[in-house]
């Protein structure tokens, strides 16, 4: 993950270059006690999308940005900034939603990331 730019929904937007392809993961914030993310579905796609999706991506040259949603109420708050933004709209983690110039090219969203093989058609290509 040292390819990758860790990132927080309240600075992602000064951050994430928009002039070329960009990826940017949405995920749960780690608790302490666990080691593991609040969100039971980023848990489980974690490992897809770091052994699968980050290298794809990187080999394709995107620039990958791993970006924190906050604790559960942070990202559960209607005004969190990934909710609301105009250009990006998540409604759920985990998500991956891949840039081109700007503009949204594909959205993957909770279980589409469970399993590589649902990401291989898109990134393979």
């Amino acid at each position: 993950m040292e390819q990758v730019i860790q990132v927080t929904t309240s600075n992602y937007s000064e951050k994430v270059n928009k002039e070329g392809k960009a990826a940017l993961i949405f995920v749960g914030d780690v608790l302490a006690e666990t080691g593991q993310s609040w969100c039971s579905d980023t848990v489980e796609a974690e490992p897809t999308i770091k052994n699968y999706a980050i290298p794809q991506l990187l080999q394709k040259g995107y620039t990958v940005y791993w970006c924190w949603t906050g604790d559960k109420e942070t990202w559960k708050d209607p005004n969190n900034p990934a909710r609301v933004s105009e250009w990006i709209q998540i409604k759920s983690i985990p998500t991956l939603l891949l840039v081109h110039e700007n503009k949204e090219a594909i959205r993957f969203e909770e279980e589409q990331l469970f399993n590589e093989n649902a990401l291989k058609q898109f990134l393979e290509q």
